[in-house]
């Protein structure tokens, strides 16, 4: 299976606006629905281009059928366009919730300083303040935050195993997690054992 990808930009984008991204990308897959032009519209509208309205005769019928064929033809490239279309919007939707899965999976730290920047939309140097963090620290946590939304999205994991290990998960990293006195193991020993 080939590893996916994820740009740092990508994340930023997402975490910046994910909300009005997924309301757009919902918004115009249910406009390509709604926009499905009727049988009759596309007839009407090939006869007013053909500049047929209402020819009796051999001539008539044989324009006619040139219509019906045309719209067959028009229909079936109209959908293949659709299909792909609609394929891509779906894709991007399912792009847009994963990389939002991914981060929700993260360390706290790392979580707070990515909502911090991205999500609330805060200068740095505010950030750092507010958070009580060295730049170091702070530029440390968000590039770690970046590489493991990278590595969890490119993951074998589904989203719906993301979001179990994310709730089992304790917020202060570096401590083992002990659940029903059974040791759970973190995302990143989770994937490793996967990929064995």
């Amino acid at each position: 299976m080939k590893k996916i990808e994820i740009g740092e930009q990508e994340i930023i984008r997402c975490l910046s606006n994910y909300e009005n991204l997924l309301r757009d990308v919902r918004e115009r897959i249910q406009y390509l629905y709604n926009s499905v032009a009727t049988t009759n519209d596309v007839l009407e509208s090939l006869q007013m281009r053909r500049g047929i309205s209402g020819t009796t005769g051999g001539k008539g019928k044989r324009d006619l059928t040139d219509i019906w064929e045309t719209y067959q033809e028009n229909e079936k490239q109209y959908a293949m366009f659709l299909n792909s279309y609609i394929a891509g919007l779906i894709n991007e939707e399912e792009k847009l919730k994963r990389i939002w899965i991914c981060y929700q999976c993260l360390p706290h730290n790392q979580r707070l300083v990515l909502k911090a920047l991205y999500i609330e939309h805060k200068a740095w140097k505010a950030a750092k303040v507010e958070l009580r963090m060295s730049h170091t620290t702070f530029s440390n946590y968000r590039t770690a935050a970046i590489q493991n939304v990278q590595k969890l999205y490119g993951s074998t994991l589904s989203d719906l195993q993301l979001l179990q290990q994310s709730r089992i998960r304790e917020e202060r990293p570096g401590r083992a997690t002990v659940h029903k006195k059974t040791e759970q193991m973190s995302l990143w020993e989770i994937e490793t054992k996967n990929k064995k």
